[in-house]
């Protein structure tokens, strides 16, 4: 193998694989990345749960492959000054070149590479733009939780049913739901289908495919793939059965406030400071006036509240409730809304905020049980 890359082009691919290798495996090859060279260089990265392979171009002069170290390998290129990178194998070992600089990498064969899965159906596709996909994701991931002993929590639940797409997360707390409808999206599926999709694959979505990009994501029993322009990520899915969340979605709100989200923001993260050991805030109607109240104390700092006038009200008056302030920033910060609706049945009841004008995202919280 010899080539000539552009470090940038070298170094944003490194980037997009630097979560799919582990240094923490027994297998050494896994601590590695697959280096392919044809009429294009392809870079692979994989930990057996993910895998990510990245396209880019270079000037190949010779074709061939080998595996490498990750890691000393993307600290070269990325502390490299040089603009061009010339790369060559000599058996078993690569040979990274500039014009002052020269490192011999010691790797291991390209046959001793793990192979890497494909979708079994490559024909069904659903097919968007990554603005809209890793909007959508971001509106719902924070709801999720890692979790060993229930590893359907620790996942996305991506559910097509036809004309719509749900994505889905709740860590028993909190659930947060995002509806894309069929204009944001192409698809050749002909009928539903629902998957599990691991937090930490979703992340590495969202980090990996640029804004401006057209995202393709295919799927079979047992893994999904997204791809775009050369780069694609692959991952298992989760084996197992995703809650019926629907049956805590609360049918009859009793109360509905409309706020500003910034406000609200702002007046959690200041009440926040004098909360107790569970994280706690307070809500209820200021009586005599039309604002909402959002307050703490603590036996051993103090007290303080925070005012926020309510633009709109539905339904009877708000008892005092309290949340988890945490979990109230996590559901509220991705809302695009500048106004949210804060609806709830009664204090022991989870709320559901949404924002306004905006029925395609929900998100429940259960209040702190006194």
């Amino acid at each position: 193998m010899k080539l000539i890359i552009l470090r940038g082009n070298l170094k944003e691919a490194l980037q997009s694989l630097e979560r799919a290798v582990t240094e923490n495996n027994n297998l050494p090859i896994l601590k590695n990345i697959l280096l392919k060279a044809d009429s294009r260089l392809t870079l692979i990265g994989t930990n057996l749960e993910i895998a990510v392979t990245y396209i880019t171009a270079g000037k190949i002069t010779e074709e061939g492959s080998i595996t490498i170290p990750f890691t000393p390998f993307y600290s070269i290129i990325n502390n490299s000054s040089s603009e061009r990178i010339n790369l060559a194998t000599s058996g078993n070992t690569l040979v990274v070149k500039t014009d002052n600089y020269e490192a011999k990498i010691q790797g291991i064969g390209a046959e001793e590479f793990p192979i890497i899965p494909k979708i079994e159906d490559q024909k069904d596709i659903l097919e968007m733009d990554s603005d809209i996909l890793s909007e959508a994701i971001g509106q719902v991931m924070h709801a999720a939780q890692v979790s060993a002993a229930k590893p359907e929590l620790n996942s996305i639940l991506f559910d097509f049913q036809l004309g719509l797409l749900k994505l889905v997360a709740t860590d028993g707390f909190r659930l947060a739901e995002k509806t894309l409808l069929n204009n944001s999206f192409s698809t050749t599926f002909s009928k539903g289908v629902r998957a599990l999709i691991p937090l930490k694959t979703i992340s590495e979505v969202v980090r990996i495919f640029p804004k401006g990009k057209r995202v393709v994501i295919r799927l079979d029993e047992h893994q999904i793939s997204f791809s775009s322009d050369g780069s694609e990520l692959i991952s298992r899915l989760i084996d197992g059965t995703y809650p019926d969340y629907t049956a805590i979605i609360p049918k009859n709100i009793a109360t509905e406030l409309t706020v500003a989200r910034d406000e609200l923001i702002n007046a959690v993260k200041l009440v926040s400071n004098f909360s107790g050991r569970t994280s706690d805030v307070k809500m209820r109607l200021k009586e005599g006036t039309n604002a909402l109240e959002v307050f703490a104390a603590n036996q051993l700092l103090g007290e303080n509240n925070y005012l926020i006038p309510v633009k709109r009200k539905k339904g009877n008056g708000l008892n005092e409730t309290a949340f988890n302030w945490r979990y109230l920033l996590d559901g509220i910060r991705p809302m695009p809304s500048t106004e949210i609706t804060i609806g709830l049945t009664s204090e022991t009841k989870p709320a559901v905020i949404k924002p306004v004008d905006d029925d395609s995202l929900f998100y429940i919280v259960m209040p702190i049980q006194a």
